[in-house]
C-alpha cells in the first residue's frame, strides 16, 4: 500500500495555501487535523498532506490498536521478511518523473519561521553500500534545485558514508517521500546491528495487509518502495 491510500479521512483544503508557513498556520488553526492541501501556491499541480504521523493515526491507518503497537513492532523484528522486487513498469513511483531535477518544484514546506528554509521532515533515506542496506529518517534542507542538506549523526548512514569516503567512493541512496506507514515505522526503529529495516517493513506489510511489500530498482540500483 501507499501513504496516499490512508488519507480517506483527511479534510480537503481547496483554498490557496502557501508552503511558506501557510501549511503550518493552517494546521495550528485546525488543531492539527489530518489535512490534504489541494491548492498550494508555490507548487501548482502538487498536493501535500499533514498530520498523519501521530501514534493514534498511524495505528488506525495500519489497523492495530495503540496498545498493540509495541508488540507488533517486536513481532516484526523477530520475523523479518523479504520484500518482492517488481519491474519499473509495474511501479507507481515512476508515474510522475522530472526530466530535469528541480526539488524546489515539490511541495516541501517551510513550517517553522525559525528554520533557515524548506525542510522535508517525513521522508526516509534508503542507502546501499557493499551489500549493506540501511533505511532511516533524516530531516532534509532544500538548498537549491538539485541539492538537499542532511545532518548525519553517529549512526549507520554516517558510518556507511565515512567508510565510502575513505576509499574514494560514494553511497547510493534513494530519498523516499510518503511511503506506506509500515515503511515509516520500520525506518524509525533503531538497531545496534546492521539490520535491514526494509525486511522489518516487509514483515509488517504481510502481517497487517496480507500481501508482500513491493520494491523496485531506482536508476542508481537502490531498491525502494514501488508505490511511494
Amino acid at each position: 500500500m501507499a501513504f496516499r491510500d490512508h488519507l480517506g479521512a483527511a479534510q480537503i483544503e481547496t483554498a490557496p495555501v502557501s508552503i511558506i508557513h501557510g501549511m503550518w498556520e493552517h494546521s495550528r488553526a485546525s488543531n492539527h487535523a489530518l489535512t490534504v492541501f489541494d491548492n498550494l501556491v508555490e507548487t501548482p499541480g502538487h498536493r501535500a498532506a499533514v498530520n498523519i504521523l501521530t501514534r493514534d493515526r498511524l495505528c488506525k491507518a495500519i489497523g492495530i490498536t495503540p496498545e498493540a503497537y509495541i508488540d507488533t513492532l517486536g513481532w516484526a523484528m523477530s520475523n523479518p521478511s523479504e520484500p518482492v522486487i517488481v519491474d519499473a513498469s509495474e511501479a507507481e513511483c515512476f508515474d510522475n518523473i522530472q526530466e530535469v531535477v528541480d526539488i524546489t518544484a515539490l511541495p516541501i514546506p517551510h513550517h517553522w519561521p525559525q528554520d533557515r528554509g524548506r525542510y522535508s521532515s517525513a521522508s526516509v533515506i534508503i542507502a546501499e553500500d557493499n551489500g549493506v542496506r540501511n533505511m532511516s529518517f533524516h530531516r532534509q534542507f532544500v538548498r537549491d534545485e538539485n541539492h538537499l542538506v542532511v545532518r548525519l549523526v553517529p549512526r549507520h548512514l554516517r558510518t556507511m558514508t565515512m567508510n565510502a569516503r575513505e576509499t574514494g567512493g560514494e553511497v547510493n541512496i534513494a530519498v523516499v517521500n510518503a511511503p506506506d506507514p509500515v515503511v515509516l515505522l520500520a525506518a524509525a526503529m533503531s538497531f545496534d546491528d546492521n539490520i535491514d529495516e526494509l525486511t522489518i517493513a516487509a514483515a509488517l506489510h504481510e502481517k497487517l495487509y496480507g500481501k508482500p511489500l513491493r520494491l523496485t530498482r531506482m536508476p542508481n540500483g537502490v531498491l525502494a518502495p514501488a508505490d511511494a
